[in-house]
């Protein structure tokens, strides 16, 4: 079995490597938008902190006076796009991260499984001025002007896979490190768990800043809380007996947030990311451990809030928002990027 993943591994990353060295000679074509796109991605499967990043851009780009449009294959959503996502639209049919993007309210969202279509369709809505291309490291049909890789390392774990550079499926890697990084125009470090303060990150791991390009931009990223309120209600949540669920990847961050918070977790139960939540798996739940409530997080809540009320009402939501340091300093290297007028 290891020997067949092995050879998986290499025959995925010639078959990878065969087709970013076509995009890199010009044999297969890119469509470049008349706006400056800013693609926000990773190298690795798996929770990067691609979406929370994509918010916090966008966010900080409105803050300057732009009129940012977030641009989403649409994952895990049956609409092929573009489509202009509504908060009203249902996760099935748009993906449960755009639809959390469009909920959120920060900025227009689209989704289109060819990115060019949907960078076409925003020029033609005139939806905004910049374009900020969510999981879009990989997909280089459409050019970009900022290339920011989002690395996870909030386990000692993901640490070590990273370092040790290996391709799916042996390892975590969509595509061969090493040249994928020259690739990149900087890099966001992100933790994915709540702490009080940028001060509370630790040193960077040296076996991760060994594998980054010397002389790459590095910046930091991690969560702050919003709070724990009740999904029907939006009252706060006290700290208390709680039982805990994610579909997301990487959910150990989110329950060792809840505790940090002061949260007692009489259950930490996972799913597969992007898991489609039926009302018999919340009921399940909630019966297990009657009267205490169910916390989840905000991407899997946007698929609760169809079930029935005396089910949303024992439910309660961990908002979080990311953060950026030095944020200044970032924002300053994307702008001069979009500015530049470079294309790659």
């Amino acid at each position: 079995m290891k020997a067949f993943s092995k050879l998986a591994s290499f025959l995925y990353g010639g078959i990878v490597s065969a087709r970013g060295l076509a995009y890199d000679l010009g044999v297969l074509r890119q469509y470049r938008s008349a706006l400056p796109v800013v693609s926000v991605g990773n190298i690795t499967a798996g929770g990067n902190g691609k979406t929370p990043l994509c918010l916090f851009l966008a966010e900080q780009l409105a803050e300057r006076g732009m009129r940012p449009v977030i641009l989403s294959r649409g994952y895990g959503g049956s609409h092929r796009g573009p489509h202009r996502v509504q908060p009203s639209d249902s996760p099935g049919l748009v993906g449960d991260e755009p639809l959390l993007m469009a909920q959120q309210g920060v900025a227009p969202v689209y989704i289109s499984r060819a990115r060019a279509r949907g960078a076409r369709r925003i020029e033609e809505d005139r939806a905004g001025d910049v374009i900020i291309l969510d999981d879009g490291f990989q997909h280089r049909a459409l050019a970009r002007n900022v290339d920011i890789v989002s690395i996870f390392a909030g386990t000692p774990l993901a640490v070590e896979q990273f370092a040790e550079g290996k391709m799916l499926p042996e390892g975590l890697f969509r595509e061969p490190r090493d040249r994928a990084l020259k690739r990149a125009s900087l890099f966001v470090v992100s933790e994915r768990r709540v702490l009080a303060s940028h001060e509370a990150l630790g040193a960077l791991d040296e076996r991760l800043l060994a594998t980054l390009p010397q002389g790459t931009s590095v910046y930091r990223a991690f969560f702050e809380a919003q709070g724990v309120r009740w999904m029907e209600s939006g009252e706060p949540l006290s700290p208390g007996r709680v039982q805990a669920m994610a579909a997301i990847a990487n959910p150990a961050t989110f329950f060792e947030s809840l505790s940090q918070m002061g949260f007692d977790l009489a259950a930490c139960v996972e799913y597969p990311d992007h898991h489609s939540f039926s009302e018999a798996d919340v009921r399940e739940l909630l019966a297990k451990a009657p009267g205490v409530p169910l916390v989840c997080t905000a991407k899997d809540a946007v698929k609760l809030r169809a079930m029935p009320a005396e089910v949303r009402q024992q439910v309660a939501v961990l908002s979080v928002k990311l953060k950026v340091v030095p944020a200044d300093a970032f924002m300053v290297h994307v702008h001069r990027k979009l500015l530049s007028g470079v294309v790659s």
